[in-house]
Formats: C-alpha cells, sequence, structure tokens
C-alpha cells in the first residue's frame, strides 16, 4: 500500500514536471504565435498535436 502511495506521488511529480517543461517551451519557442491566435484555435493546435504524438489514445472517428 505504501508503495503504491509513493509511486502515485512520483507519478504526479513526473507529470508535475512535464507539464511546467510544455508551459515553458511554448512560451519561449511560440509566444508570438500565440498572441495571434484566438486560445480556441490554440487549443485546438495542441489537441491535433497530442492526438498525432498519442494515435492508440486518440478517439476513432
Amino acid at each position: 500500500m505504501k508503495d503504491d502511495v509513493v509511486e502515485a506521488a512520483h507519478e504526479r511529480q513526473r507529470l508535475s514536471v512535464l507539464h511546467k517543461q510544455l508551459i515553458i517551451s511554448l512560451k519561449f519557442h511560440h509566444s508570438q504565435t500565440l498572441e495571434q491566435i484566438p486560445v480556441e484555435m490554440a487549443v485546438q493546435a495542441m489537441i491535433e498535436v497530442w492526438q498525432a504524438c498519442n494515435p492508440s489514445q486518440s478517439p476513432k472517428d
């Protein structure tokens, strides 16, 4: 039980780090583009990229 709790905490920490890295990368490398498009379009682009990187988890049409 304790191992499961520790493992879950490590996974949350790992995902938090990845989340922060993605934010930094988007802000640093794509801020000019993000300033010029609506938030809905930016979110849709992120969804499309995620789906391209995770085809086995993407919803089927």
